[in-house]
């Protein structure tokens, strides 16, 4: 299995994201090939993927905020293929995250996740998330 930052935007990405974002989120709007360019072409959001006998296999966002209090990193939108669950994808998709921001001397790395997802949950525990007491604020804009 191939881990790798995304740098080129194809019609196989296209249509795996189209695959794997119902999977995340049903119902959410597919991101087209102009969406995925300009996060591509971002020097703040960095796609991974996990790829394995040219088959994208899951996808993952790590989204690093500068701020004056210092560079925030965030976990984003992981999500790995119904067919490839339980294989190890996940593991090696956040593993990949956490050695990318050790070389770039990121101090920490943040994430939610929302408690119906025991696997989740419990993979990034093993990877040494600690779970935050901390309040979770949403304002939804129409």
């Amino acid at each position: 299995m191939k881990i790798y930052k995304l740098t080129l935007v194809t019609d196989e990405v296209v249509e795996a994201f189209a695959n794997l974002i119902p999977q995340l989120a049903p119902g959410c709007q597919l991101p087209t090939k102009g969406d995925l360019e300009a996060i591509v072409n971002s020097n703040q959001t960095l796609l991974f993927m996990a790829e394995e006998h040219n088959e994208i296999l899951g996808t993952m966002t790590l989204v690093v905020n500068k701020i004056p209090t210092g560079d925030k990193v965030w976990i984003e939108d992981v999500v790995v293929d119904k067919s490839a669950r339980g294989k190890g994808v996940g593991v090696k998709l956040i593993q990949f995250s956490i050695d990318y921001a050790k070389t770039e001397k990121l101090m920490s790395i943040n994430l939610t996740s929302s408690p119906e997802r025991i696997a989740a949950n419990q993979l990034y525990q093993k990877l040494g998330f600690v779970q935050r007491e901390t309040n979770v604020y949403r304002l939804t804009l129409k």
